[in-house]
């Protein structure tokens, strides 16, 4: 069976629409497709051409001005796509060679890749001899300005336009569908259904290494015919986060959750010291803002009812002076105490906890902070020599009391934030003691520092922001910036939230008039123990008995007065 000829007609629609004359398929409109040119450049040229030869035999004046016009453009097109193809030639073509040889795939890969990524162009720039630079010198000062000098006032008129017209076309927003929005990007497209895990980390492998852009997040489709990869570049956090940002997020977490800052695409990054880890490093240069970061976690501490312990020889924390339920200690002496004091406490919660439930609380949450880890050891170390005597263990009990509470914090809720220059094994009582720190916190960074601490974990270059930090957690790094507070924000914040003015031992804790059974035990407002006055508040009659009025992590929390009216009349009665 042959196929006929196309009419006339046919062809003339397909000339003067810019299809191919043929009728091959594949050659679209506004893109490029399969042709060299896409349709709607085909249908300028095929229209055009003759048009400007029929001026130019009918109006010969008026064809001086066309030609002219017609060459500039032609020049400035030219000139574009010589740049395009030296870009191409240096990135794009060796690339897809590289990637096109161990796929196997002679055909059907394609690459794109924007100039504007990164230094790519810049890259490709040679020297200029001195009479280029004499010429581009003189082209700058005298040739430039006049071109330019029109077109800036239309582009300072359009900007004028557009902010004149800013509040109506704000209404017009709610009616723009979102679309995909792409910016700068690398995107290679496969023609294959599936690549395996070893042919997309060698197709990446090679695309960082050809094209020399840093920080890119890559994205992977294989869903449908085709394969496409994009590489687009990270959406970096803030360049600064403050008290507001601050505000937003403390009281909307759970006990046990922490806000820290915001993180690529600004969003919150939120450390649970439940479910990623009981303690946290951090690990920093001189002047990265470690005390800042401690004392982000401290206020939401002291916050949430909770107590916070600064083992501090130098003096970072000065909002901490004066504030309730914080132990500053300075000297070694009162550093060895405040450790030994936690190590019990955390002992005496874990021995509790072998008889309570599952959801049993153990109390109001403890923060130790230990500033400059590697010298406060060192302290510690020299004081017990200096005091201990022969019938003494050498080793301090200050340190074994920091490695118990590394060891044993989670069910206890004592927690450790650990600060130093360089977080060494040694520093810290051993790696096996080291392993505890879950979450890991580094900024201004070496090579050493990162191995050393998260090797698991790809090393991200380095940022000169002040604030910026990168947290690992499950081998994982988010870069965060952290939020700053200065020292009036942060004593606001250590206030309990519905009652700033209470005051709470390291033992009891209360939410204003809330406090849970063990908080009232402890505190005296019913008269019998924690055990006891459960038991005596199963056997009461229900109504009778307190009524729950919220919650604390698992635990009830009661009404003070209800506390103390079911007290009296049981112990009435």
């Amino acid at each position: 069976m042959t196929t006929a000829p196309p009419t006339f007609r046919r062809v003339v629609g397909r000339y003067v629409s810019g299809r191919p004359l043929d009728g091959r398929t594949g050659y679209p409109y506004l893109t490029r497709g399969a042709g060299r040119w896409p349709g709607w450049k085909r249908q300028a040229l095929r229209l055009g051409a003759p048009a400007a030869t029929v001026l130019t035999v009918v109006e010969p004046h008026q064809s001086i001005g066309v030609a002219s016009t017609a060459a500039a453009v032609a020049a400035w097109r030219g000139r574009k796509q010589l740049r395009r193809r030296r870009f191409d030639r240096a990135y794009v073509a060796p690339t897809l060679t590289a990637i096109r040889t161990p796929l196997g795939l002679e055909t059907g890969v394609t690459l794109h890749v924007d100039p504007q990524l990164g230094n790519l162009t810049p890259r490709l720039a040679k020297p200029l001899s001195p009479a280029e630079q004499a010429v581009r010198l003189w082209y700058g000062q005298r040739i430039e300005p006049v071109l330019r000098y029109l077109p800036d006032r239309v582009q300072r008129l359009t900007w004028w336009m557009q902010e004149q017209a800013k509040p109506w076309t704000q209404k017009l927003e709610v009616f723009r569908r979102p679309g995909e929005q792409l910016g700068p990007r690398i995107e290679l497209t496969v023609q294959t259904p599936y690549l395996t895990a070893e042919q997309r980390q060698l197709v990446s492998a090679i695309i960082n290494s050809k094209v020399p852009v840093s920080d890119l997040v890559e994205s992977w489709d294989q869903v449908g015919a085709q394969v496409t990869a994009r590489w687009t570049v990270r959406k970096r956090p803030p360049a600064q986060v403050g008290y507001d940002r601050v505000l937003e997020h403390i009281d909307r977490l759970a006990e046990w959750e922490f806000y820290v800052g915001q993180g690529p695409g600004d969003r919150p990054v939120i450390l649970s010291l439940r479910d990623d880890s009981p303690h946290i490093a951090v690990s920093a240069g001189s002047g990265a803002g470690k005390s800042v970061l401690a004392q982000l976690i401290a206020v939401q501490v002291l916050r949430r009812g909770g107590r916070v312990i600064i083992l501090d020889r130098k003096g970072s924390h000065r909002w901490a002076l004066g504030v309730d339920r914080v132990d500053y200690c300075t000297k070694p002496e009162q550093m060895h105490e405040a450790l030994i004091r936690a190590a019990e406490l955390a002992n005496k919660r874990n021995d509790d906890a072998l008889h309570e439930a599952d959801d049993w609380d153990p109390g109001p949450r403890v923060l130790v902070i230990c500033e400059e880890l590697n010298a406060t050891i060192g302290q510690l170390t020299n004081y017990w020599a200096e005091i201990r005597e022969k019938s003494d263990p050498k080793r301090s009990p200050a340190v074994n009391a920091l490695g118990e509470i590394l060891f044993m914090g989670r069910s206890a809720k004592v927690n450790v934030l650990a600060i130093a220059q360089m977080l060494t094994a040694r520093a810290i009582g051993g790696p096996e003691a080291r392993e505890n720190f879950g979450i890991r916190c580094l900024a201004r960074y070496t090579v050493n520092a990162w191995k050393m601490l998260v090797p698991e974990a790809g090393m991200p270059r380095s940022s000169r922001t002040l604030g910026r930090w990168q947290i690992v957690v499950g081998g994982v790094a988010t870069e965060v910036q952290v939020a700053y507070l200065n020292s009036r924000q942060a004593k606001a914040l250590a206030k309990p939230a519905e009652s700033p003015d209470s005051a709470l031992s390291s033992d009891v804790t209360g939410n204003g008039n809330k406090m849970t059974l063990r908080q009232a035990s402890d505190a005296g407002v019913i008269p019998w123990g924690y055990n006891a006055a459960k038991m005596r508040l199963h056997r009461t009659d229900k109504a009778a008995a307190p009524k729950p009025c919220g919650s604390d992590g698992k635990a009830f929390l009661y009404e003070r007065a209800d506390l103390e009216r079911w007290a009296s009349r049981t112990t009435s009665g």
